[in-house]
């Protein structure tokens, strides 16, 4: 008795629920849009997507204040924002009392790559090939030197299909900079070499730092850190021309 008494109960919620769905739906074609609010995340500092383009990519799709919320093909507009270069995420919904809203989510670049055939583009955080803006710039680390690998035919997959690409060891570098506050400002450009050593420029010192490659990119670090405060602090920061990580166990310089 008690399970049958449990199961009509559950029977009348659901039915309940579908009926409230059903007059949500039905005096949705009775609402009218109050207005459109944007919101975009600036925490990274990047602005590459405004909220006038927002609002204008929504004017272009014939939105207007005042018109029947089911009129706006919600869909097809947060689609068309998911797929702009420049977005990491999308989400365009409209509130009962009429209010249509669309929150940004921008891609966030970690170093940008000049590569030996002219292509200039971003890698970004989910190790993405990103196109450049004419509109913005990221203040992100520079790679360039040997590095061939295009734009087009790359830019619609991650490095990690990119089987033997240097943009792999670049995204892991970039990516192990930016945890960092003082790597992230102190290092300025990462520079491949003819034999693919990494090598990297500083903003502070008259020095070159040979990485190598990216192996124990910790350790290399920790190493480097330590040779800052205990060597260079004494020495000045333009004692020597070179400052080579590349070897287990030590550093080996060259004075200038």
């Amino acid at each position: 008795m008690k399970t049958i008494l449990t199961i009509s109960l559950w029977v009348l919620a659901i039915g309940g629920l579908f009926i409230v769905l059903g007059f949500v739906d039905a005096s949705k074609k009775e609402i009218r849009c109050k207005g459109l609010k944007v919101n975009i995340d600036y925490s990274e500092g990047h602005y590459f997507v405004l909220e006038e383009d927002i609002k204008e990519l929504f004017r272009n799709q014939g939105y207007k204040t005042g018109q029947y919320l089911c009129d706006i093909d919600i869909p097809n507009i947060e689609r068309m924002l998911n797929n702009s270069s420049s977005v990491k995420n999308a989400d365009v919904f409209a509130t009962i009392d009429g209010q249509l809203n669309a929150n940004i989510t921008q891609r966030k670049p970690i170093v940008r790559i000049f590569s030996k055939n002219g292509d200039d583009y971003y890698l970004d955080e989910q190790g993405r090939l990103m196109p450049l803006s004419h509109k913005y710039t990221a203040r992100v680390p520079v790679a360039n030197g040997y590095i061939f690998e295009p734009f087009i035919g790359n830019h619609k997959q991650g490095v990690e299909n990119l089987k033997g690409s240097v943009l792999m060891d670049i995204y892991l570098l970039a990516n192990f900079l930016r945890q960092s506050e003082f790597w992230k400002a102190q290092i300025n450009q990462i520079y491949i070499a003819e034999n693919q050593d990494i090598e990297l420029i500083p903003r502070v010192g008259n020095h070159t730092i040979v990485l190598g490659s990216v192996e124990n990119v910790e350790e290399k670090f920790e190493k480097l850190m330590i040779f800052y405060e205990k060597g260079l602090s004494k020495t000045g920061w333009n004692e020597y021309s070179v400052i080579n990580l590349k070897y287990k166990n030590q550093i080996v310089c060259k004075k200038r």
